[in-house]
């Protein structure tokens, strides 16, 4: 499990007109394109300091080192948890935020918080979707060729992507160029792609290795417009998901599982299978317990045991139809036993928690275990698997 810091603090001045410097890590070493590089020393290797990186991290102020023309950092706390090729963010007066961090196979470049539905369930808050202060193009642009090129895996994320719209394609196409290799998910509602001339440029634009990802709530625009709370958007989702298959795109479809759909979702496997066969995969979720789900605990918490044969049913239909079919965010105990093969340990590696019974379950590493936010609420019932 990864806990290293996001967010380091310290004394910190950059010196370009920006006020902020993006760039991936070296430690106690020096490296030839200095120019992506955050330099980062502590005291018993200041001697390899070099001009002409993007920054410094010391342990301290270097006392023979000029600062006076140098973006630097010093008496950063937790300064040692940076790895090498770590991409962080450097604010003047502020903060040192990891972007992307290296050791880890679950990075995701956040491009907007701002989203044009409301989900009920939305694990982001009204107040962090309506922000204005979003990540600029150019910072996202400097992002992705930082990131090392044999990086395995990228989740593009919101917010809504889709709201980016001609930079979103900026951004996909610099992906395309500076990480041929990786694989991408990008997280949408879907409804941007319900528009032809938009998913026509984005056949152009999009990395070869690239699956999105789309919610369907319901097998009708009643109920899951009702979950989104924006007219039209199943009609939306279901029109661009046909429009991306027929790109030869690849679409994974996404069912959150809340407690006003939980009883039809066999009926949302029914409807996957009939309209939208070409589907690469089929991810069923259990929430996540945050802003606008917490907000509205009471209309959407379910009980992971109430769910479990509606969720049985559902996957037995989407697998019998040759479909991919995955379970994210539930604990194996709570899960029907057939159904184990298809349950993954799906969560952010830095919320995931364990109940204290867990500790006597054999399954645990192969147990996904609970969302921080999730593992409280008082009616989720551990059964630990001996």
């Amino acid at each position: 499990m990864n806990n290293r810091p996001l967010i380091l603090k310290g004394n910190i001045v950059i010196r370009n007109e920006d006020k902020y410097i993006i760039g991936k890590i070296i430690k106690n070493k020096n490296v030839f394109d200095k120019e992506k590089y955050i330099q980062v020393l502590d005291d018993e290797n200041i001697d390899l300091f070099e001009k002409g990186y993007k920054g410094y991290i010391f342990d301290n102020k270097p006392k023979n080192i000029d600062l006076n023309k140098i973006n630097y950092c010093s008496h950063v706390k937790d300064y040692q948890s940076l790895l090498d090729f770590d991409v962080v963010e450097i604010v003047n007066n502020k903060t040192i935020r990891v972007l992307y961090r290296d050791d880890s196979e679950d990075n995701a470049i956040v491009v907007t918080n701002q989203c044009n539905s409301n989900c009920i369930m939305c694990p982001d808050s009204d107040a962090v979707r309506n922000t204005k202060e979003n990540p600029d193009i150019k910072k996202l642009l400097e992002q992705i060729r930082c990131i090392p090129d044999d990086t395995k895996h990228i989740t593009i994320t919101g917010g809504e992507p889709g709201l980016l719209k001609e930079n979103l394609l900026k951004l996909l196409e610099e992906c395309k160029r500076y990480l041929p290799n990786t694989e991408f998910l990008i997280l949408t509602n879907g409804r941007v792609f319900s528009n032809t001339d938009f998913t026509n440029k984005l056949e152009e634009s999009i990395p070869n290795n690239t699956r999105i990802a789309i919610p369907i709530y319901a097998d009708n625009e009643d109920m899951h417009d009702e979950i989104t709370r924006v007219k039209g958007s199943f009609r939306q989702a279901v029109v661009g998901i046909k429009k991306l298959i027929e790109k030869n795109i690849d679409v994974e479809i996404r069912v959150v599982v809340l407690k006003k759909n939980y009883k039809y979702l066999e009926k949302i496997a029914n409807f996957i299978v009939k309209e939208l066969p070409e589907v690469k995969m089929v991810n069923i979720m259990a929430l996540e317990m945050t802003g606008n789900a917490y907000k509205n605990r009471e209309q959407v918490w379910i009980n992971f045991g109430e769910v479990k044969e509606y969720l049985y049913k559902a996957c037995i239909t989407i697998i019998k139809s040759g479909i991919i079919t995955n379970l994210y965010n539930f604990p194996l105990c709570n899960l029907d036993e057939r159904l184990y093969s298809v349950a993954h340990r799906s969560i952010t590696d830095y919320k995931i928690r364990y109940k204290e019974k867990c500790e006597e379950c054999r399954a645990k590493e192969n147990c996904g275990g609970f969302f921080n936010s999730t593992i409280n609420v008082k009616d989720i019932e551990v059964k630990p698997i001996k």
